[in-house]
């Protein structure tokens, strides 16, 4: 049961929001340029604050595909053949 609880859906694994706490001794462009730095820029990062002025760090990975689907649909069919 304990594992059930602790599933992660598919939109859990690729995307996390959390409040980052800015007087622990962490920039927020330093915190931002690490975490760049450690996905190897396979993550976007963005940042926003919220009405009391607390920064919220939004880290997504995007899933990355042999062929890109939205450039095949675009093809003609003869140029598909090819491919």
């Amino acid at each position: 049961m304990a594992n059930l609880a602790e599933s992660r859906t598919p939109a859990t694994l690729f995307e996390r929001e959390y409040y980052f706490d800015e007087g622990l001794g962490e920039s927020l462009n330093d915190h931002v340029a690490k975490l760049k730095k450690e996905s190897g820029g396979a993550a976007t990062v963005e940042t926003r604050r919220d009405r009391d002025g607390f920064a919220i760090v939004k880290l997504s990975f995007a899933p990355k595909f042999k062929y890109n689907l939205d450039e095949l649909l675009q093809l003609e069919p003869d140029d598909l053949d090819r491919i």
